[in-house]
């Protein structure tokens, strides 16, 4: 699907399979340690108030069904090796947006 490929990267994340609700597995990286040496770069949250304001005079909404939204966002060629993680098979890392 060309969302991950090979990986000569310093960093490793671990891959694990965490059960869904409906009994089948989904595979997680655990970037909990890339996260407590990564600078955070926070976006302010619009105010409740203000979305209701600018809603307030809409007449037509939609709905859009995001899934697997990250995987059409691609990474930057220089995050991609932070996104590593290793398997039986190899290390990857992602070139698309990792879920999460």
């Amino acid at each position: 699907m060309g969302v991950i490929e090979i990986s000569e990267s310093p960093y490793s994340s671990p891959l694990l399979l965490v059960k869904k609700k409906d009994g089948t597995n989904r595979p997680v990286v655990d970037f909990c340690q890339i996260n407590k040496v990564t600078v955070f770069d926070a976006e302010p949250m619009p105010r409740t108030e203000d979305i209701y304001a600018k809603l307030a005079k809409a007449h037509n909404f939609s709905t859009l069904d995001f899934i697997k939204g990250y995987w059409q966002i691609p990474m930057a060629n220089e995050d991609c090796e932070k996104t590593a993680f290793s398997t039986p098979f190899g290390l990857f890392h992602f070139v698309c947006m990792p879920f999460g």
